[in-house]
């Protein structure tokens, strides 16, 4: 299953996207393309802005304040979701 990673903006420097996409690969082969089954949105803030601006049919949003547990259970839940239609 192909799982795409896309970035918010950035404005938040205190927030670190690399640690959320350093999880990701520990745990799932991920693509930097919106061309894939499931995305995944890595959002800096609370404000979430690429939820505005994806058009992509299944995401998942992650930010930084997840545990590695729950980032990985929320894609895990995205593709049970997609496997079962």
């Amino acid at each position: 299953m192909r799982i795409g990673v896309k970035y918010c903006g950035g404005c938040n420097p205190d927030y670190r996207r690399e640690e959320v996409e350093e999880v990701l690969r520990k745990h799932f082969k991920i693509f930097y393309s919106e061309d894939a089954e499931i995305l995944v949105l890595i959002n800096g803030c609370r404000k979430a802005c690429l939820l505005e601006e994806v058009k992509h049919p299944r995401f998942s949003v992650v930010d930084s304040q997840l545990s590695e547990e729950e980032i990985v259970s929320k894609v895990e839940k995205a593709m049970k979701k997609l496997l079962e239609g």
